[in-house]
């Protein structure tokens, strides 16, 4: 067949765009037009900036427009917003007139997601609402269906739609027939983009065929546009995929039509070829079938051939549910249209196989009209469209066929002429008069050629929400100003956190991810914790930049606030940052009531606050401002009930603050990784003369200072400074550096660089005259003495406030002139001296730097040659200065640096120690003096045998210090911290202690074994059960044991009190639970029912019943009054070890070691629900006071919280590395007590789910109980004590420097100026021998190391493990070597020998070993011996390395020779050995048999000689150099000395013991240059040196005196005289007195309550 090509459009062009002119940024935006033509282009971010120029589509004001707009976030999200904010206006409005509808829908190709949908929801909601059909919001609905972004629409949305317009249609099509027209082109349009996009899902029976049948009925119709789009959708509907398989569709027609092979979706690329090629086989494979079906189906040429109009064919083949051909082509047609394919639409006009189909033809014109109409084509291409109109009605004969098609293409140019556009108009009049003298027929009344609503010339929703966000423009100029005001070159390493300041590190997570987290979650207070310098502000300011960053219009806005600029942040906090903002009341306000701010306040403890921010602002509060809050304060500045301080209040003023609501994280300090980091980003930021490896290599040489910097701030003073420290030093490991030098040598620095600034500017001439003035004075001294003078000023006229505002006008007057100040020397040296400024703010550029300054007003650095700037010290201190006229315990930054100026100058030190000393005789030095010596204690130093008689220091801080037989008498010690400090024969008479603070109570005295311990709910009584079946009670008031109630034949293992506090029901291992008259003593009830030990008992609220759990697997349930057993609760399958009842006593929980916890109705018994753990059996549980959570101890050491509401569990809380004995939740619900076996007492935040105390004792902690108040922790161990737990003391949250668990080993380098100790917590630390300064630490072990040896070079160390399996470490470099495996059971001593090669071990295995360390693959078993309590030290070498001796429990002793592995003498002593020794000639053994020593000559046989040296057993023996003296360490913690008087081996004696130690001392070392100095360590997890001190010729007096120890946290006060103290209460003095201290002045009058022997 010949096509007959009638080419009109020439070429392809440019898709229709819609184009305005583009608008700056921030500027006003004025049409509608415009804010969807920025959208569109701003939709093109698949391109990265840099292809802009390249995209031919762009012309050259587009691309230069994106390409700024690319760089601006701030307008993007507002021309984003502009449109979101126009949809909730649309949303919003009564009245939706046609404009507004097409305002609105016209943004559909621009919006995101959620606007999207809202808005379509808003149509299809009012459309079904509406009682009359709009059209318009008809047409608008449909529009913005085809506007939608993948993903936007759903099926459901769809089929929602049609549904909706099916419905509508059964209810129109009998009335006039403009309505159901507009319903069926709507129906079109959506059934089109189904078929579009393959829209699945439409069910065939609800859907399709109820469609298809109100399409059917309009069959009847007469109106062709009517007909015509009925079918149209009929044939669109056809090619809609609904949920029928091919199958189905055969047996429903017999013979059905197959898919198409073309989909108009796969027109993407819109190639010509293949789209006509697809066409043509569609039209043969549907031909096919048709031939087949017979009379379902008619072809096309049939159809043409008869001469069959529009209509009639239209009513022919209505509803034969086929699929046509010319549907598909009509598709193809409008995809080319869309792209701009105007050339390619042409031709598929004129070549598709179905042109010659009046439908096609139809569907043709109405697409060329609609181009002909739509203004967002070009002038041209509409007239082209006209014109190609035109040519098809005269020159295509094909198209000439129709009568109704012609009468069609008359209507379309008929409705052209009257449009607006006059060219166009004038298009179709001429093509109108040229095509009258047809005198075809004209269709009457067509309806518009519109494909869309156009675009209202008036704007008047975006109108309405430009009038609105003035208070967004504020908000951008904000995130503006912010985000410019970051500098996102500065160096930054993120941070890594702990949960708590008690965390271990490997609890540790990222800070930003806990953040963001947090600001996700429904808490409303996060505190960040950290040192000074860990870099909170800078955290705070990286994430204010984030957040900002991420920011969009509408969202959570943040707020940096630095506290200390803000006056008075108790109140109005946020209005008064927003007015500084240059915020109006009224913006103010609104944002109060419409916007979430996060709140990222910055140095609480900067800004001197001791109340809680959140509560006094009202935060959250109704009709207050909707907040979260990050805040940040450094740790030192909180006591022990810090939490309080930020916690959230309850929105109801008599209900308390929810829990979860709070969280805390605390800055850890750098890794080695964080400080490469660092120091990678530092060098490139200006030239250096050392690369990043140099600086590495020095950080991590020069002792120490690794350590130092892990403090982020430090390190950028390190890394400034380093050049000049170093500066002509060669040993780089003899460096010693501290903080404070960092600070000196960083000042001097800065103000260099900065004089040399000035020097380099232009000056005036009055400033140049000045800066030559200053040079000449000393510039660095006089820029030092500006800052110091100012910092002097903060502390003394702002009470320590960080920020300084100064407006020149109004503090010109003021102090504030004198440093910021026009006058030329203060501007100079203010701009030479390190201060930031904000505005007219000014502040240090840390806020160590401001406690720097301030500490140097009373040592620091000073200029002391004319021609040459650099730092020393004063002689003599001013009289003047802070040290002497304020108190500075609190200022523990300016403590700690004035403690390092005391380790660097000796002069220092003696001018502290002066005032101190002059402190007894002029008592105005008394504030200089307990500054002086809490400097000196924070410094490190040791005041053994320190002569302090007769000193005022009151208030002074001596926590933790060292005081070995130091004299006190008559000091005036008012108000002085003493808690955890050594005390040992310090002699404190006549002093004045009233005040004294020990952060300890004194223990309770038990005659048995303390099992169990329980607090009255009103917190009047301790309840202490014993091993011997009785019951202490203790008034807490007094703490006086009230009586002993006595009746159990057994343990009384639980107790629990009745709510009203007068009786106590106690369980007992004989099986029975009994119940006391708390006032009387007297047993009332005795209750017998279950065949096992009772674990445990709980009271209902009401008190009327009480539970009791059992060995036996039962719960019983009994009547508190009559005794009577009510019933048993059945479930449990093993033993049941807790129950308590909930509080409003309906239900029971328990817990057992069946793993499980089962909740009872605890009025029938039932079983109302079982949790299945996972994690092990239940050791104890608790529910808080409100009923909703449970919390449960395990034996890993975890508490796991549950709801328990759903039985879903919680966070768990880690911390406790052994079993947890008790827990139990405190009165309010806030915290969690819990008690472990490894010998900790813990104290959790419930809010934070954070560890907030830990309280150490020496042995594990059976039980635990927390005071009703909350302020004391009683718990009970393997000791006949009770001990008592200050919960309120600084002591609590101390941390401790040192092992973490008992150490097993020590020993002096040969040097003798360096300890190493070895600790079963898999470290070794170095100590400096002379201080005790504590040096590097190294793990050298995967296990915790229950014994552990060094080798005789110090090179190695081998880590025997509790699983028979033994390590060894290569010290060298720092790396953890092979596992040594052979024996079966715990390594319990290891030893190495002379020579390195060999190692003896010794096991529970009852084995004794030798390993060649040349072949370590197993070990010799040299003997086998009864071991199982074997001592550490009970297998050694011999001084040669040819003989190792091992001692076994059952005193045998045996000496075998090392190459041979022979016996070659043996000896049995009677009792047990637990240590053995070589003297240093190896002639003689010493050997620790119970509490004596026996010395061997092994040339004898036989031991020769015993000495009794102790009342418990030896368990260690060392033989000092000179062979003079023996040292043992000894059960009892007392190290036991002897002399040797001749060298007879009977010539030894025992001549002194040393008392102090806190467990058994488990090794000890000699001193190999110091004679008679020697050192120790025990179980008590200390290291200690000590020094003998020889009587004078002929007298065998002999004393030992401490030189130092390091800190353990425990009081030590053995043999401390307090006769005739002032003012010491009685429970400081019973604490003393059970620590070990004298009074010999108990007998002298005074307070009787001093001289109560209940009370001693």
């Amino acid at each position: 067949m010949t096509v007959h090509i009638i080419n009109v459009f020439l070429e392809n062009v440019s898709k229709p765009t819609l184009k305005t002119d583009l608008p700056r940024p921030q500027q006003r935006i004025e049409r509608t037009e415009q804010l969807i033509y920025c959208n569109t282009l701003l939709l093109q971010d698949s391109l990265p900036l840099s292809s802009f120029e390249q995209d031919p589509t762009l012309d050259k004001a587009e691309v230069a427009w994106l390409v700024e707009i690319k760089n601006d976030p701030i307008e993007q999200d507002r021309l984003q917003w502009l449109a979101n904010r126009m949809v909730e206006k649309f949303i919003q409005e009564g009245i939706k007139d046609s404009t507004k509808i097409a305002e609105i829908v016209a943004l559909g190709p621009i919006f995101q997601q959620e606007p999207y949908r809202k808005l379509l929801s808003s149509l299809i909601k009012e459309l079904d609402d509406s009682l009359l059909l709009n059209v318009d919001l008809l047409q608008g609905l449909v529009q913005l269906v085809q506007s939608s972004s993948p993903g936007y629409l759903v099926s459901d949305d769809l089929i929602k739609i049609l549904g909706l317009l099916r419905i509508r249609l059964q209810g129109t099509h009998q009335q006039s027939t403009e309505h159901p027209y507009y319903l069926t082109l709507a129906i079109s349009r959506v059934l089109d983009f189904m078929a579009d996009h393959k829209i699945q899902g439409l069910d065939r029976i609800l859907e399709q065929e109820p469609l298809s049948g109100v399409l059917s009925g309009l069959k009847g119709s007469t109106n062709p546009y009517l007909m015509y789009q009925a079918c149209y959708a009929f044939q669109a509907l056809q090619y809609v995929p609904n949920n029928e398989t091919v199958l189905q569709a055969v047996l429903r027609h017999s013979r059905g039509v197959v898919e198409g092979v073309v989909k108009v979706t796969a027109l993407g690329k819109l190639d010509l070829g293949p789209v006509l090629e697809g066409l043509g086989n569609l039209q043969e494979a549907l031909g096919g079938i048709a031939d087949v079906a017979g009379t379902v189906y008619e072809g096309a040429s049939s159809l043409v051939e008869s001469g069959q109009g529009v209509m009639a064919s239209l009513k022919e083949r209505y509803g034969t549910g086929q699929k046509r051909p010319w549907y598909a082509a009509i598709r193809a047609a409008y995809a080319f249209a869309q792209a701009g394919q105007l050339k390619d639409l042409n031709r598929l006009v004129c070549e598709a196989p179905c042109h010659r189909d009046p439908l096609f033809q139809w569907g043709v014109c109405q697409l060329l009209g609609e181009i002909a109409v739509d203004p967002l084509w070009s002038v041209a291409s509409r007239q082209r469209a006209i014109e190609l109109l035109g040519r098809l009605y005269k020159e295509d004969t094909d198209w000439g066929c129709d009568g109704s098609v012609k009468a069609w293409m008359l209507a379309i140019v008929d409705k052209l002429v009257s449009i607006d556009d006059r060219d166009v108009a004038a298009s179709a009049l001429i093509l109108k008069q040229e095509l009258a003298s047809e005198n075809t027929p004209m269709m009457q009344h067509p309806y518009p050629l519109r494909s869309r609503l156009l675009t209202p010339a008036t704007s008047s929703i975006l109108v309405t929400v430009q009038d609105v966000p003035y208070l967004e423009y504020e908000l951008y100029k904000l995130r503006l100003q912010r985000l410019q005001e970051y500098d996102e070159r500065a160096i930054y390493v993120l941070p890594q956190a702990k949960p708590s300041l008690l965390a271990k590190d490997d609890e540790m997570f990222p800070l930003l991810e806990k953040v963001l987290e947090f600001l996700g979650s429904d808490r409303q207070v996060m505190l960040i914790l950290g040192d000074s310098g860990s870099g909170k502000s800078s955290f705070n300011r990286y994430l204010e930049h984030a957040l900002w960053t991420e920011y969009k219009r509408g969202g959570p806005i943040p707020l940096f606030i630095n506290l200390a600029a803000i006056d008075d942040p108790q109140h109005d906090l946020v209005s008064k940052q927003l007015q500084f903002h240059n915020f109006d009341e009224d913006q103010i306000l609104e944002l109060k009531l419409h916007r979430h701010l996060v709140l990222i306040c910055d140095g609480y403890d900067e800004s001197q606050q001791l109340v809680n921010l959140h509560r006094t602002n009202s935060f959250n509060q109704p009709d207050q401002w909707n907040t979260k809050m990050v805040i940040s304060c450094r740790s030192q500045y909180l006591g022990p009930s810090y939490q309080d301080r930020f916690k959230p209040q309850s929105t109801d003023r008599y209900k308390p603050a929810p829990h979860g609501v709070f969280q805390e994280a605390v800055i850890a300090p750098f890794s080695k990784e964080q400080i490469e980091d660092y120091v990678e980003q530092y060098v490139p930021m200006e030239p250096r003369s050392w690369s990043t490896q140099e600086y590495i290599d020095k950080l991590t040489t020069i002792p120490n200072l690794m350590d130092l910097v892990r403090n982020p701030f430090l390190l950028l003073l390190a890394l400034e400074a380093l050049p000049d420290v170093i500066k002509g030093k060669q040993d780089l490991s003899t460096i010693k550096i501290v903080r404070v030098q960092l600070y000196d040598t960083f000042v001097n620095h800065w103000i260099n660089v900065n004089m040399r600034r000035l020097q380099s500017n232009t000056l005036s001439k009055d400033d140049h005259n000045m800066l030559e003035m200053l040079e000449e004075a000393g510039f660095v001294a006089m820029g030092a003495d500006y800052s110091m003078r100012l910092a002097l000023s903060m502390f003394e006229k702002q009470n320590r406030k960080a920020v300084v505002q100064y407006v020149h006008l109004k503090d010109k007057s003021t102090w504030k002139a004198e440093f910021f100040g026009p006058d030329p020397e203060v501007r100079l040296l203010r701009e030479a001296s390190p201060l930031t400024r904000s505005g007219s703010f000014y502040q240090f550029l840390h806020r160590s730097m401001l406690e720097y300054f301030f500490s140097c007003t009373i040592v620091g650095p000073w200029k002391i040659e004319d021609d040459v700037d650099e730092f020393s010290y004063l002689q003599l201190l001013d009289p003047e200065c802070p040290l002497f006229t304020r108190s500075l315990i609190a200022e523990q930054s300016v403590i700690q640096f004035l403690s390092e100026r005391v380790q660097e100058n000796s002069v220092f030190r003696l001018n502290l120690e002066d005032i101190i000393t002059n402190s007894c005789r002029i008592a105005t030095l008394a504030t200089a003096a307990a500054n002086a010596i809490t400097i000196l204690v924070r410094a490190g130093i040791a005041f053994h045998r320190h002569d302090f008689q007769g000193v005022r220091i009151p208030g002074a801080d001596l926590s933790g210090g060292q005081f070995d037989s130091a004299l006190f008498q008559e000091a005036d010690l008012t108000g002085v911290d003493l808690g955890k400090a050594w005390l040992r024969k310090a002699d404190f008479s006549n002093a004045q202690m009233e005040g004294v603070r020990f952060g300890e109570l004194p223990y309770l005295q038990e005659e048995h074994r303390a099992w169990n311990c329980c607090y009255s709910l009103d917190g009047a009584l301790l309840a202490v059960g014993l091993s011997s079946g009785g019951i202490a009670l203790h008034d807490t008031e007094t703490w006086r044991e009230i009586c002993v109630l006595e009746g159990h034949d057994d343990v009384a293992a639980c107790l629990t009190f009745s709510p009203d506090g007068r009786r106590l029901a106690s369980g007992s291992e004989d099986k029975a639970v009994r119940v006391w008259d708390c006032s009387s003593g007297d047993l009332l009830l005795t209750m017998e029912a279950h065949t096992d030990d009772v674990t445990a008992v709980a009271f209902s609220p009401c008190g009327e019943k009480i539970a009791s759990a059992s060995m036996d697997k039962t719960v019983q349930l009994w009547n508190s009054v009559t005794g009577e057993a009510l019933f048993a609760l059945l479930g449990h399958t093993n033993l049941v070890t807790c129950v308590k009842f909930t509080p409003d006593g309906r239900q029971l929980v328990t817990g057992g070691w069946d793993e499980s916890i089962r909740i009872w109705d605890a009025d029938t018994g039932s079983s109302e629900d079982v949790w299945e753990l996972s994690h092990g059996p239940v050791r104890c549980l608790d529910i808080s006071p409100g009923g909703r959570r449970i919390v449960s101890g395990h034996r890993d050491g975890g508490l796991r919280l549950w709801n328990t509401a759903s039985g879903s569990a919680g966070p768990i809380l880690r911390g406790h590395t052994s079993d947890v004995s008790n827990v139990m939740f405190s009165t309010n619900g806030q915290r969690i007590a819990s008690a472990s076996y490894d010998s900790t007492a813990r104290l959790w935040d419930t809010s934070a789910g954070t560890l907030t105390s830990v309280f150490s004792n020496m042995t594990a902690i059976f039980h635990a109980s927390l005071s009703s108040d909350g302020q004391h922790i009683a718990s009970v161990d393997s000791s006949s004590e009770v001990r008592l737990w200050d919960v309120s003391s600084s002591g609590s949250r101390i941390e401790q420097h040192g092992h973490s668990l008992y150490v097993v080993a020590v020993a002096y380098l040969p040097t003798g100026q360096t300890i190493l100790s070895g600790s079963a917590d898999r470290t070794i630390r170095q100590w400096d021998a002379r201080t005790g300064a504590a040096g590097s630490s190294e793990v050298v072990s995967a296990k915790v190391a229950h014994t552990i040896a060094f080798s005789p070079d110090f090179h190695q160390t081998a880590a025997g493990h509790i699983d028979g399996t033994m390590q060894l470490c290569d010290l060298r470099i720092g790396e953890i070597g092979p596992i040594l495996e052979g024996h079966t059971d715990s390594v319990l001593g290891l030893t190495f020998s002379p020579c390195g090669q060999w190692v003896a071990s010794a096991s529970s295995d009852n084995t004794v070993r030798l390993w060649n360390l040349k072949n370590t693959e197993q070990g010799h078993v040299l003997a086998n011996m009864d071991l199982k309590d074997f001592g550490r030290s009970s297998v050694t070498f011999s001084p040669t390395g040819l003989q190792v001796t091992a001692a076994g429990m059952d005193g045998t002793v045996n000496v075998y020779d090392v190459q041979t592995r022979r016996l070659l003498r043996t000896t049995a002593l009677e009792g047990r050995v637990r240590a053995v020794a070589y003297s240093p000639n190896g002639q003689e053994l010493a050997i620790g048999v119970e509490g004596f020593l026996f010395f061997w000559d092994l040339q004898s046989k036989e031991p020769d000689f015993g000495l009794e040296v102790s009342s418990s057993g030896v368990c260690s023996i060392v033989y000092s150099p000179c062979e003079r003296w023996i040292a043992c360490g000894n059960l009892d913690s007392t190290i036991q000395l002897c002399r040797r008087q001749s060298s007879d081996i009977d010539a030894w004696c025992h001549v002194a013991t040393v008392e102090g130690s806190l467990d058994t001392v488990s090794d000890i070392a000699w001193n190999p240059v110091v004679p008679l100095e020697f050192a120790t360590c025990g179980d008590d997890r200390a290291v200690r040196v000590w020094r003998i001190l020889e009587g004078n010729d002929g007298d065998d007096v002999v004393s030992v005196d401490l030189v130092w120890g390091s800190n353990v946290g425990v009081l030590a006060a053995v043999g401390m005289r307090l006769d005739g103290v002032v003012g010491l209460g009685p429970i400081n003095r019973r604490l003393l007195m059970q620590r070990g201290a004298v009074d010999g002045s108990l007998t002298f009058e005074g307070d009787e309550s001093d001289t109560d022997p209940d009370d001693n």
